[in-house]
């Protein structure tokens, strides 16, 4: 039976904000006197942000400098939040896997008390089993809180759950409890080059409905 469990990602997958956090981190950067575009950020994307903010600077960042560029990307992707909305197949692509009898969550490295909000507000709360964000408990990757994710949905197979998400993080996450993942790859708004993700072994596809569809196709081998 294809039918497991999809942990989803928020930000670049069911939201579609992949511009508005580049924009946001270019903005940030550039208040700060530094130029970065958005071929860079696809470039050098990685986590913890730390290491990512380093990798733009092309060298250490002081406790105070980082702590300014974060605020920066904070205050300029708060501008942009009233203007976000969903992928345009996100809600087709929840219901469509609801419908052939899957189950599934969201974990996102959003913090949890801005996430929480946001899904509600965007009318899905009710598609997942669990919705999760970031907190300070853990480190700032996805595979640090993924088992806990876990535990909160019973502990399910690995093997009958599919991670979809944007990221290599979202790769490295799923590699870490033995399921698998589908990258969702939007072009010119995703946060990586396409080429971060080759030898991952993870399919990359170029929308949500699609997803679904390998995720089918992953938990039917």
């Amino acid at each position: 039976m294809p039918s497991g469990h999809i942990v989803w990602d928020w930000n670049g997958t069911l939201l579609d904000d992949g511009d508005a956090m580049i924009g946001a981190v270019i903005a940030a950067f550039a208040d700060a006197g530094l130029v970065v575009t958005v071929e860079d950020h696809q470039r050098l994307f990685t986590r913890p942000i730390s290491a990512f903010c380093e990798r733009l600077a092309n060298g250490p960042l002081a406790a105070a400098e980082l702590a300014e560029l974060l605020g920066g990307f904070d205050e300029h992707y708060t501008r942009a939040l009233p203007d976000l909305a969903l992928a345009v197949d996100a809600e087709v692509a929840l219901a469509g896997w609801a419908a052939s009898g899957g189950t599934q969550s969201l974990l996102s490295m959003c913090p949890h008390e801005v996430l929480v909000p946001m899904v509600r507000a965007a009318g899905i709360t009710g598609s997942f089993r669990h919705v999760q964000g970031r907190s300070g408990d853990f480190a700032d990757t996805k595979a640090a809180h993924v088992r806990a994710h876990l535990r909160e949905l019973g502990d399910p197979d690995p093997a009958r759950v599919v991670f979809i998400g944007d990221t290599v993080d979202d790769a490295a996450a799923a590699a870490s409890v033995g399921a698998r993942c589908v990258v969702y790859h939007s072009g010119r708004s995703a946060l990586h080059a396409r080429e971060h993700f080759a030898g991952s072994g993870a399919p990359l596809v170029e929308s949500l409905t699609e997803a679904v569809t390998t995720a089918r196709e992953l938990l039917a081998t």
